[in-house]
């Protein structure tokens, strides 16, 4: 049955209904009329539905011809799409053999399912041999033992980059990045790239940036790398510099914390002029802040250049707070300084180094050479010099003066034509903007002419030392030989088998105890005391050799103790005699001790005999008969002979 077929029954059958209804509840009439109205009502309303019918029946074939005219359309562009497929799989594949990634799948076993000729490169294996291995056969296995291969259903829902150590066919090991992800529900995708060169290059960054820090921490300049116009970086010698520690200027204003409120304005334009491109780098001073308030002086150097793709300054910075007050010194004494130009007493002048002019001149050299000072200014130093000494000149003024200052000996003409000889010190300096060379001239022509003298005097006392008998020896305050002639040469020789030299210490040829005795002479003589003594050195046959010291201090015009001499005389005759004279001394004075015991006892020995025979002889006077005072008489006489005769004998055994 159809659909209004169905409607049509269903409002018969609703009518009926209705007319029953009717009926028993109004009667005949009334319910006639109502089914009447009803039965109009129906009926408009079963016109209405096969309107409705008709209208839907129409549709339904509109939609079935539509239907089938885009069933036809979408026949054709499914096989539009399979074409299309077919060559996106076949540009999918000739993307992926051409890729210069390596490419792979893999199952879940591990093994090789598709590679491209990439990973063939890469591995050096041809794509049959990679089909018949497994991944883990071209993994390095240390790099397995640590990292597992992990294929399953429930892993790679996500793509992993990871790194993993590749072997290729050679057996060579090398670094790769991979791709991972899961592919089909039974397969997987790998993009590997080998990293070898970017891993030197890391490597050689890695060890770049080591350098780098190394040099910038143990450096003596300030170094800083700014980004966003805050400190990323900063060397400890940068944050000593303003008494910080680095870590406190890191993320910190470039400009806020170290700049002074005065020069902040023109350190934010420079950074941002680097910052935003305008400018590439720039050097300036500026007055910074310590940590603790107080003001220095620092000189930044920087240049623009990218990190990360981000705008970044990178520069250096040194404190020049002590070159600034050497500055302002030197600023405050240009008065001293030309003050010291024009009235130093010595000629003083400037020469352009690039023409040899006169530039300055003082007031000296005007009076010293008879030019006035207009005279001088149109001058060259080639009018000053004579004309055979110009080559050396040119050659002299070509060269950079040393920065102890250059010194020289050489002639000069004045205005009346004379020459002199002068010694010149000159200094290059930079004055007005030019470079020039600062010289003074000192007149040295008597100099030299006392010099010259002095030459032949000392021509002399050198022949005079060298044909004297007296041993001549020059010390320096610490005894170092200085000079000596040729009988000191003959004495060391002899004495200490050594041959002298300049420079020869006197400490190494003398015994401790000579020298401690020598060193006590020396302190005197360094006082200004002249000193002498006699010593003696014991020669080879026993004997002793004696010879006179002197020794005088050696001072200079000023008075000043500049060393010592010493003067060796030998006098060993001398001394010989000497002791000669005093052992003929000793021995007369031995004699006449022994005359004068002998007289001692000879006078109490004779004494008594003589006494005797003057008694005997006064009885005698009175009694010349008296045999007995005769007896008495010649018996003392006996006895007197007889010591008479034992002193003989004494004296003739002390001959």
């Amino acid at each position: 049955m159809n659909y209004p077929q169905k409607n049509k029954i269903v409002v018969i059958i609703s009518l009926l209904i209705m007319l029953v209804f009717s009926w028993l509840l109004t009667g005949w009439l009334l319910n006639t009329i109502a089914y009447i109205v009803i039965a109009g009502i129906a009926l408009m309303l079963l016109n209405y539905i096969e309107k409705k019918r008709v209208k839907s029946e129409n549709k339904i074939i509109d939609l079935n011809n539509a239907l089938t005219e885009r069933m036809h359309h979408h026949a054709s562009e499914l096989i539009n799409t399979v074409v299309k497929l077919e060559v996106s799989e076949e540009k999918y594949r000739s993307l992926i053999e051409h890729a210069s990634d390596a490419i792979y799948v893999i199952d879940f076993e591990g093994c090789f399912t598709e590679v491209n000729a990439s990973m063939c490169r890469m591995t050096g294996y041809n794509r049959e041999e990679l089909l018949q291995l497994k991944i883990e056969q071209v993994i390095d296995p240390e790099n397995l033992k640590a990292e597992p291969v992990l294929l399953g259903p429930d892993d790679l829902h996500t793509a992993v980059m990871k790194e993993r150590r590749f072997i290729k066919k050679n057996g060579q090991v090398f670094d790769v990045e991979i791709n991972v992800k899961r592919f089909t529900k039974d397969s997987v995708l790998v993009i590997a790239r080998d990293i070898t060169n970017r891993k030197v290059m890391q490597a050689g960054l890695r060890e770049a940036e080591l350098k780098f820090r190394t040099l910038a921490e143990k450096s003596m300049v300030g170094v800083y790398i700014v980004q966003k116009g805050t400190f990323i970086y900063v060397n400890p010698r940068f944050a000593q510099v303003f008494g910080y520690e680095p870590n406190e200027l890191i993320g910190v204003s470039s400009v806020d914390v170290i700049i002074s409120e005065q020069f902040k304005a023109i350190t934010l334009e420079h950074v941002r002029a680097r910052l935003s491109g305008e400018i590439e780098s720039v050097n300036y001073e500026v007055m910074g802040v310590r940590k603790d308030g107080s003001n220095n002086w620092v000189e930044f150097y920087g240049t623009r250049t990218q990190i990360d793709d981000e705008p970044t300054i990178i520069g250096s910075m040194i404190d020049i707070t002590e070159r600034k007050k050497i500055e302002e010194e030197l600023r405050l004494s240009e008065q001293k300084y030309k003050l010291l130009f024009d009235s130093n007493p010595l000629p003083m002048w400037m020469i352009a180094k690039s023409d040899l002019s006169i530039i300055a001149v003082n007031h000296a050299a005007t009076k010293h050479y008879g030019y006035t000072a207009e005279e001088f200014l149109s001058l060259t130093i080639k009018d000053i010099r004579p004309p055979e000494e110009w080559d050396e000149m040119y050659k002299s003024y070509a060269e950079q003066a040393p920065v102890w200052g250059n010194t020289i000996t050489t002639r000069h003409r004045k205005k009346d034509g004379s020459i002199i000889n002068v010694q010149i010190f000159g200094q290059d300096i930079i004055y007005g903007g030019r470079l020039v060379r600062l010289s003074i001239a000192i007149d040295i022509t008597e100099k030299l002419r006392s010099e010259e003298l002095l030459q032949k005097s000392e021509a002399n006392l050198q022949s005079i030392l060298n044909t004297t008998d007296t041993s001549y020896a020059l010390f320096d305050k610490e005894l170092n030989v200085l000079a000596f002639n040729h009988k000191t040469e003959e004495f060391v020789r002899h004495q200490f088998d050594h041959d002298p030299q300049k420079g020869d210490k006197l400490a190494e040829l003398l015994s401790s105890e000579r020298f401690s005795q020598f060193v006590e002479f020396t302190e005197q003589v360094l006082n200004g005391q002249n000193v002498s003594y006699e010593v003696d050195y014991l020669q080879a046959d026993g004997s002793k050799s004696w010879f006179y010291v002197r020794l005088f201090p050696i001072k200079d015009n000023q008075e000043n103790i500049l060393g010592l001499m010493m003067a060796l005389y030998d006098v060993t005759e001398r001394k010989n005699t000497e002791n000669n004279l005093k052992v003929a001394y000793e021995r007369i004075h031995n004699h006449i001790n022994r005359i004068k015991n002998m007289a001692w006892k000879q006078s109490h020995y004779i004494r008594s005999p003589v006494a005797n025979l003057k008694g005997l002889a006064e009885l005698l006077k009175d009694n010349p008969t008296d045999a007995e005072t005769l007896d008495y008489m010649m018996a003392e006489l006996e006895r007197l002979d007889t010591v008479i005769v034992e002193m003989a004998s004494d004296a003739a055994s002390h001959d």
